[in-house]
């Protein structure tokens, strides 16, 4: 059942752009009036990509003007004081009834 629809997917996929590719045999023996599907499909591509570019390094540019990193990085390190002042304070704790 999987394998059927797995292939009804494939060729739903490839019959249109075959048929709008043309065979083969035509494509070469017409001059090239303008890009083809794949051609078209690679420039879009591109284009999407120059957009991703263009978006992280907006991200990254607002991240390093907001200091996210060090606002993070000082976050991170008062929480691990806290916590190696609650383990200190708690082994002082176990010593003193340990001593008593």
């Amino acid at each position: 059942m999987r394998f059927r629809c797995d292939l009804r997917l494939v060729v739903g996929l490839c019959v249109p752009l075959w048929s709008l590719s043309g065979s083969p045999v035509l494509a070469q023996d017409e001059p090239a009036k303008g890009p083809g599907v794949l051609e078209r499909i690679g420039d879009t591509a591109k284009k999407v990509g120059h957009k991703i570019e263009q978006g992280v390094g907006k991200v990254v540019k607002k991240v390093e003007e907001k200091h996210i990193g060090e606002k993070v990085e000082r976050k991170l390190k008062k929480a691990a004081d806290k916590t190696a002042e609650g383990f200190k304070k708690a082994g002082n704790k176990i010593d003193q009834k340990l001593n008593h």
